[in-house]
């Protein structure tokens, strides 16, 4: 007596009982065939059209069966008896037609794997009934080895399984061993966080929350080591093969559609520039309390991803690479893809002697700045060596190590309460009560958002500086009560250098006392190489001191008590959590309502953003190419007139990358050149008087401290 299908008994069992009933209905067919085929004999021709008229209409419906969700999605191996009680009802016409789906070719589906029609499908398996009872527990093991690779049915999946699993219930088609490889270990879909649904939650026309990184090279990168790089990159992190799906429930549907073997939907224009909400016109990630998902980009190619200059259309030197670098970071990503583009440019001939360069930008729900870095250069170390990604990353791990030790300048600070109160009210009044004038513009009319902030970009990078003499910097001026960071040096040049920028660029007298900038903050676990957001941070004010009446050691104390007056702060930490938790939910984005949107739009004009971070210690190569120079930048504010500020290291060298809003009144004033040469003359300043205090002849701490009376 065989037993019921729907999770009890044993895998051979149910696959038994399953044929079992195969064979009497079949018994049942043959039957029903011989008494119809005695009556067709005396049926008239025109009857035999119409029959032949319903079997060309019942074979259209079988195939387009595959394109039915409520059938296909929800077919069990009951639906597959029943299924075939019906047909043992119907007419020859449907019998013969059915033998004529036996011999059809396969269907393939858009994995490129082959399926038998369904009709074919219930046949063999009421052949193979014939079998012994050994048979058929191989014939069993057989199609549950198909069902694995993809090339059966929902019908004969859902057998299969029963068989394998004991579950009873229709499964889903499973990839191929390649693409499995390339998945993601969260699965083909999985819900973004909330820092990730906030980065995509602030985009609108005229902002997105890029990453943006350029590689120059004094040779010309060839295609194949182009993209054998993103391959490498693409298969060793697997997110970089997801696609962002706006909406929960169509991506739930796209991936229901996708098990059954449906081809996926030509994307339309407004699925590529992303659903936007209507009263700010940002990106309408997520739905009301359920955030955006991640969904792996089938037959994706990271070639389509990828443009290749062979030459500048706007020239070969440093200006017209500058404006080709602003024209990428102004474009927008295709929601349609995953979000990175690529833009190698060759037939350069800038000052430096670079003959190609290499920009890449990802959009910052995929992850923060340092995880992307991070992956660029475990992936060209796998390129290169021929190792495992993990075996690069453990040894980096094992060079790093002693990174939990405190570097020089790194005092142990902790966070307090008091500190924590001290840091919220220096941050409301810095932001309310002090608005800033410099490198402002008139808004602009053509703006497609109300703060007036144009959609364009502007970009310039400087040439390096040694670090031995950042190092010479803060070797000269750390005292006892001052041990200074190498971030303190570079937060004390760049401010010093936007203070001459505002001077040389100002139409009449520097009216601004200081200048704010949003300062990241890394909250990544020590070793993590993920993929994804672990970066906080806070707003630092950087007083605007009067070059020929300050000197840079009074710069330097207020830029070092302003950093610790963050590293006392609860806040940064606060903010990661509260943000995350939020903004997983649209429904809580206050700037999406009205009075939100005010209060931010006066919140983000405020600030600049600028980022520090380590690059390599030595020069990378893509293949044989050798990259000397490199360059990135962080996301700006939302903010209409804000500026990205990218400093970063490299083979010893430490160079500045600045990206401001394409307006026409900064675009005569040539901004972000303006603030990369006053950061080289910025620097080559405190670099001498640095070696002026070694020899003896800089301030003495009296003087100092006389200064630092005076400015309190």
């Amino acid at each position: 007596m065989s037993k019921p299908t729907h999770g009890r008994g044993t895998a051979a069992e149910q696959g038994a009982a399953i044929r079992e009933k195969f064979e009497a209905e079949r018994k049942e067919r043959e039957a029903a065939q011989e008494k119809r085929r005695s009556a067709r004999q005396s049926q008239v021709g025109s009857q035999r059209g119409k029959a032949g008229g319903e079997s060309e209409r019942s074979s259209k419906r079988s195939s387009t069966t595959q394109k039915k969700p409520k059938r296909d999605s929800t077919r069990s191996t009951h639906d597959v008896v029943a299924a075939s009680k019906r047909e043992t009802d119907q007419g020859q016409a449907k019998v013969e037609e059915k033998e004529k789906a036996k011999k059809q070719a396969p269907v393939a589906d858009q994995n490129g794997t082959t399926s038998p029609p369904q009709s074919e499908v219930l046949m063999a398996s009421a052949t193979d009934a014939r079998a012994s009872e050994t048979e058929r527990t191989a014939t069993a093991k057989s199609e549950s080895k198909e069902a694995e690779d993809g090339a059966t049915t929902k019908a004969a999946a859902a057998t299969a399984t029963g068989a394998a699993a004991g579950a009873g219930v229709g499964a889903a088609a499973v990839h191929s061993d390649q693409t499995q490889q390339m998945l993601d270990r969260k699965g083909r879909m999985y819900p973004v966080t909330g820092i990730d649904n906030l980065a995509l939650l602030m985009e609108n026309d005229t902002y997105q929350t890029t990453c943006f990184s350029i590689y120059l090279f004094k040779t010309e990168l060839d295609s194949e080591t182009l993209t054998s790089f993103f391959e490498h990159l693409a298969d060793s992190y697997p997110k970089y093969r997801y696609k962002v799906e706006l909406s929960p429930s169509e991506a739930a549907k796209k991936e229901k559609a996708h098990k059954k073997g449906e081809a996926e939907k030509k994307p339309t224009e407004a699925d590529q520039q992303g659903r936007r909400t209507r009263y700010t016109k940002t990106i309408k990630a997520g739905g009301w309390f359920r955030p955006a998902r991640w969904r792996f980009a089938d037959g994706f190619d990271v070639r389509d991803n990828i443009v290749e200059l062979d030459e500048n259309p706007k020239g070969s030197g440093d200006k017209a690479l500058f404006d080709l670098a602003g024209q990428f970071l102004s474009e927008h990503f295709d929601y349609s893809r995953p979000l990175w583009k690529a833009l190698c440019v060759r037939g350069l001939d800038t000052s430096e002697g670079a003959k190609s360069a290499l920009m890449i930008k990802v959009h910052h729900c995929v992850s923060d700045g340092q995880g992307m870095i991070m992956s660029y250069h475990a992936a060209l170390g796998a390129m290169d060596s021929g190792k495992s990604i993990e075996e690069i990353q453990r040894g980096v791990d094992r060079k790093t190590g002693s990174g939990e030790q405190k570097k020089p300048g790194q005092r142990n600070i902790k966070p307090t309460l008091w500190g924590t109160t001290k840091h919220f009210w220096h941050t409301g009044r810095g932001l309310y009560f002090s608005p800033r004038k410099a490198f402002d513009y008139p808004k602009s009319s053509s703006s497609p958002t109300k703060n007036g902030r144009v959609k364009d970009r502007l970009y310039c990078h400087s040439d390096g500086i040694p670090m031995a003499d950042i190092k010479a910097i803060r070797e000269a001026y750390s005292t006892d009560k001052m041990k200074l960071s190498l971030n303190d040096v570079a937060c004390a040049v760049l401010s010093r250098a936007l203070r001459i920028a505002a001077e040389r660029t100002a139409s009449g007298p520097v009216k601004d006392k200081r200048v704010a900038i949003f300062v990241p903050i890394s909250v990544r676990p020590q070793g993590n190489w993920e993929l994804a957001n672990f970066t906080t941070g806070a707003i630092a004010w950087f007083r605007f001191h009067d070059p020929a009446t300050t000197s840079f050691e009074t710069q330097l104390q207020q830029v070092n008590r302003e950093m610790n007056r963050i590293k006392r702060s609860y806040w940064p930490r606060w903010w990661y959590q509260s943000f995350g938790l939020v903004s997983r939910n649209r429904a809580w984005f206050v700037p999406n309502y009205p009075v939100g949107r005010s209060f931010f739009e006066t919140t983000y004009r405020e600030y600049h953003v600028a980022t520090n971070v380590p690059g390599p210690a030595k020069e990378v190569s893509f293949g044989q190419h050798q990259a000397y120079s490199y360059h990135v930048l962080p996301p700006s504010s939302p903010g209409k007139s804000s500026l990205s500020i990218g400093m970063i290291s490299y083979a010893n060298d430490f160079s500045l990358a600045v990206s401001c809003d394409d307006a026409a009144s900064l675009r005569d004033k040539r901004l972000p050149q303006e603030i990369c040469t006053a950061f080289q003359d910025a620097a080559q300043e405190l670099i001498a008087a640095a070696k002026k205090k070694t020899a003896g002849g800089g301030h003495s701490a009296d003087q100092a401290e006389k200064e630092k009376e005076k400015e309190k």
